[in-house]
Order: C-alpha cells, then structure tokens, then sequence
C-alpha cells in the first residue's frame, strides 16, 4: 500500500530539484502546453501570495517508464528521477522556463510603478 506523505518545499528547492533531474515526468503525462499569459499569471499570483495549488509527486521503487520535461531537457544529466510530477508540471515548468536566462520563449519582467508582471514587448523600452 502506498504511503501519502505531506512535504513543505519552497518553490525555489522544486526548481532545483527540476533543474538536478530529480523530478520527472510519467509517460501518460501531457506535454507543456502553457502560453505566456498564463505563466505570468501564475508569477503574479505568487507575488501576491494568493493560493497556487498543490505540486503532486510520487515517489515509487519502480519508477514506470519517465520522461524529461523537453522545455529544461538540456540542464538535466542522465539521473533517474526520485519523484515523478503527478499535478504541477505546467506550473514548475513555466516557472523553470521564466527563470532560465536562455530562455527565450517566455520573458515576463515586473513594471515596478504598475506594480505588474508584463510578457517582454519592444513598447516595454
């Protein structure tokens, strides 16, 4: 019988945890699928500390077939993941994406006298 545990992680350990490969993907699992708005939403709901939802992972001794999230594919190694992410995969994800200097599909930046979160628009200069 599986064990449910409760864990309080910061949002930042996740993200490295992500980035480490200790967090991976079931193979039911769909593909990012998140556009920028949404993402800087969800950056904009944690600023206000309003309620994001819970992050479900599972841990198992064997693990079933894992994928990479493809988005933070290339700071992964080749470590078997210790959890597979059941609920919060666009949200870890847009975040890792947000956060990654290279990455170039989500650019989200704070207007600090709108006190906003904004996707990157040349009108931003």
């Amino acid at each position: 019988m599986a064990k449910l545990e409760r864990t309080d992680k910061p949002v930042s350990v996740l993200l490295e945890e992500l980035r480490k490969g200790e967090l991976g993907l079931p193979e039911i699992q769909r593909g990012y699928v998140w556009n920028g708005p949404q993402a800087r939403d969800l950056v904009d709901s944690l600023y206000r500390e309003y309620p994001s939802g819970l992050i479900l992972l599972w841990k198992s001794e064997g693990l079933p077939l894992v994928l990479r999230p493809p988005e933070i594919e290339r700071n992964t190694n080749e470590k078997v993941p210790s959890y597979l992410i059941l609920d919060g995969q666009q949200r870890l994800t847009s975040l890792a994406k947000i956060i990654d200097p290279y990455n170039k599909d989500i650019n989200v930046y704070f207007n600090v006298e709108r006190e906003e979160f904004q996707l990157y628009s040349s009108k931003i200069n």
